[in-house]
């Protein structure tokens, strides 16, 4: 399927899928935007392509910015977010991650962070970025989960330094580049589908949407406690409906969300991950336990999306996917009544409905 996107100013977001029907295209809801500062630290000066020496809670980070083409006015911003052991230049760049940096040329502004533990290097994919986490995170490449000890517990409530390093690089970006502040969308593969999850959970005032791709959600016991592997598993197999409590997000889960739009992907059968011969991850039971809290919220629009192509950023149709998943978050931004809300029918090879996953367990 071609696609076509073009954006006009703040309010205004006309799209043409080219080979669709009219009625398939998306019900655009205006919205107020936001009210944003834009700004950088002291003496900064972002620029398009590679900016680095951020100054951020005592770390230096980078990020690149790919600004979006064709655009009259304000533009719609798209954080993809690489996972464990790919690069943020291959997510970027490279069809097989995603080739995220092609969405600018369909107008949205891309800005895509690099993990702090590649210590600026955009070009480093696994090494050391692959390993258990530290100071009280799970897992090392996002600071997007706490760890299941005493440490961990120190940001139960606490966002962490990842997900406010995203929103100051896009206030940031802001100063040079137009952004539409009621369209900001974050997503990411694996741990980058973890960390969305957890910007989505602790900021849904600021971002106006995300789209977790095979990420955590670390099922917890109801006080918070943590779970064994297998007991996690276990544990959205027996109550596979239930609002499950995870590391991703604050405890308690918030009650309330702000008005936003989820689109949670699962990779089917093989959305597995072994550390060596042991099976570590199963995304089965983590998108499940994800798309119940999301769905679960009057504000929030969720979008189930199931396909096969494993644990990686979708593969089949991958741009014509990225087009779609990127047109439908933008088609609803933040503050729209979620009950006028649209969903046009994916690309070939997936399956995608509003509400949560109905169709990972036997109920």
């Amino acid at each position: 399927m071609n696609s076509e996107l073009k954006i006009l100013g703040v309010g205004a977001l006309l799209t043409s899928l080219a080979g669709c029907a009219a009625a398939d295209k998306p019900q655009v809801e205006s919205a107020k935007a936001p009210q944003i500062t834009w700004e950088c630290p002291d003496g900064y000066q972002v620029k398009e392509g590679l900016n680095v020496d951020f100054p951020h809670k005592g770390e230096k980070r980078a990020f690149y910015v790919h600004p979006a083409k064709g655009v009259a006015g304000p533009a719609p911003v798209w954080v993809p977010l690489t996972g464990t052991v790919e690069s943020t230049y291959a997510n970027l760049n490279v069809a097989r991650s995603g080739a995220n940096a092609l969405m600018a040329d369909k107008g949205f502004t891309v800005i895509g962070p690099v993990r702090e533990c590649a210590n600026q290097d955009p070009n480093l994919g696994g090494g050391a970025c692959n390993g258990p986490g530290k100071d009280g995170w799970n897992w090392m490449p996002w600071r997007e989960g706490r760890a299941p000890t005493a440490a961990g517990d120190a940001w139960k409530n606490d966002q962490g330094p990842d997900s406010s390093f995203f929103e100051a690089m896009i206030k940031c970006v802001g100063t040079k580049f137009p952004l539409d502040a009621s369209r900001f969308y974050i997503g990411g593969i694996s741990s980058g589908g973890t960390m969305t999850n957890r910007a989505l959970t602790f900021r849904s005032d600021f971002w106006a949407g995300g789209m977790p791709i095979s990420g955590e959600w670390y099922v917890s016991k109801d006080d918070g406690g943590p779970l064994s592997f297998d007991a996690a598993r276990q544990a959205v197999i027996d109550a596979p409906a239930k609002i499950h409590q995870g590391r991703i997000g604050p405890f308690p889960l918030k009650d309330d969300l702000d008005p936003m739009i989820v689109v949670t992907v699962w990779g089917g059968e093989k959305d597995i991950w072994h550390c060596g011969s042991v099976l570590c991850a199963d995304y089965r039971p983590s998108t499940q336990a994800g798309s119940n809290y999301f769905s679960s919220k009057p504000n929030v629009v969720h979008v189930a999306c199931t396909a096969t192509h494993g644990h990686m950023w979708p593969q089949v149709n991958t741009q014509a996917f990225n087009l779609w998943a990127l047109t439908t978050m933008a088609s609803h931004p933040k503050g729209s009544d979620p009950r006028k809300f649209k969903l046009t029918a994916p690309p070939e090879g997936y399956s995608c409905k509003i509400g949560r996953f109905d169709n990972l367990y036997a109920e």
